[in-house]
Order: structure tokens, then C-alpha cells, then sequence
């Protein structure tokens, strides 16, 4: 197994399989963290088609002890990640007025508190190397928020301003905290085409250190 590794957390169709391949293009072995069995399976066995190392890790995104039980698991498989991307998220519909307090909670505790957890359980390692990347799959709607996603638009921006603050934190450390913020909606051979979004993050995570950029915005 080769010694560079790029965690995501939310595999999925999209943004994640088009981050595991570009990455696996630049020799990184993938570690692919999901809710759904199934799926991490599937991109397994396409991965291992394609010559790349790559592991599933089955996780609740929104349980801080289930999510960081699987991190356990992936640093006992694999080396410690180079990179981590979080791309979990959910994508409710309700306006504010009808919102459910305790439907946007739990909405949170995946699309940000999730993010705070994965990023607290990989930074010892990288601490302690001086270097890595955590990076994050923002949105539009962070900044230009739409009533009818309101529980998105909500996450977005929290997630947002937690990376900008990681990223102030982190950057002397050698650590790059950074997020591609989405704007608009991912549609094959646009420009906002999945392996665009894939290119982005591995701008950032190739930025050296002094030139960290805290986000990418794509429209």
C-alpha cells in the first residue's frame, strides 16, 4: 500500500467519487467513509479496476463517536491521511417558518459538527508532520441563502466560517484548512462539471505552504 492517503467522508456519485479519482490519479490510496455499505463497496471494486488502493469505512456522519470510530479504523488500516475532503451534508427542503428546531439540529450535527469531528481526529497526525490538507465541499446558498433549502443555506454557512477559522488556526501549523464553495448546481460537462470541483480540491491541497487560499469559489 503506497504511504499517501486521501480520507473522504461522504462518498458519494458526485463530488466524492470525482475527488477519489483525481486523487487516485496523483497515486494516492482512498479511504472512503459512507453511511451507505453498498456504495463504498461499489467504488471499492471500480477503484481496485482502475489499480488504486481503496477502502470503505461505514459511518453515521451526524454520531461525533461513530464518525470518529471509523477514522480509528482507517488510521488501523491505512497510513494516517495526507488528506482529508468532508463532503456530508443534508440536503432538506422546508423553508424557515416550517423548519423543525429539531430537524435543523440534526442536520447540523452531520454538515457541521461532523465537520469539527473528522477535522479534530486527523490533526494530531498532522500536527505532528507539519503538514496536510482538510478540506471541505462548500455551497453557494452559504452566501446567498435560498428559503426553500433553508437547513442547507444554514449549513453551508456555519461550515463556512468553521474552515475560515481553521484555516486562520491552522495555516502556521502547515496545516491548509480550505473549502470549494459550490456555487450553483453540479451538472456534467458544465463548468461545474464533478472533476472540475475535483480539480479545485487538488489545487488546494497542492498550494505550499505561505499560499494557502481558505477557499475556491466555482460558478
Amino acid at each position: 500500500m503506497g504511504s499517501k492517503v486521501c480520507a473522504i467522508v461522504g462518498m458519494g456519485s458526485g463530488v466524492g467519487a470525482a475527488v477519489a479519482r483525481r486523487f487516485a490519479a496523483e497515486g494516492y490510496c482512498v479511504a472512503m467513509i459512507s453511511r451507505d455499505a453498498g456504495k463504498l463497496e461499489r467504488y471499492e471494486h471500480e477503484l481496485a479496476a482502475r489499480g488504486v488502493t481503496a477502502q470503505g469505512f461505514v459511518v453515521d456522519a451526524g454520531s461525533d463517536e461513530s464518525l470518529v470510530s471509523a477514522i480509528e479504523a482507517m488510521r488501523q488500516a491505512m497510513p494516517p491521511p495526507e488528506v482529508l475532503v468532508f463532503n456530508a451534508s443534508v440536503p432538506r427542503e422546508s423553508a424557515p417558518s416550517l423548519l423543525d428546531p429539531e430537524a435543523l439540529a440534526s442536520d447540523l450535527r452531520v454538515g457541521v459538527l461532523g465537520a469539527l469531528s473528522a477535522a479534530r481526529a486527523v490533526l494530531p497526525a498532522m500536527r505532528a508532520d507539519g503538514h496536510g490538507s482538510i478540506l471541505y465541499t462548500g455551497g453557494g446558498l452559504a452566501v446567498e441563502p435560498v428559503a426553500a433549502a433553508a437547513s442547507l443555506s444554514v449549513q453551508k454557512a456555519a461550515l463556512r466560517n468553521l474552515v475560515f477559522s481553521l484555516h486562520q488556526e491552522l495555516s502556521p501549523a502547515g496545516v491548509h484548512a480550505a473549502i470549494v464553495t459550490i456555487a450553483g448546481v453540479l451538472r456534467e460537462g458544465s463548468l461545474l462539471d464533478a472533476a472540475r470541483v475535483a480539480d479545485a480540491f487538488w489545487t488546494l491541497h497542492s498550494q505550499p505552504p505561505g499560499q494557502f487560499a481558505r477557499e475556491i469559489v466555482l460558478s
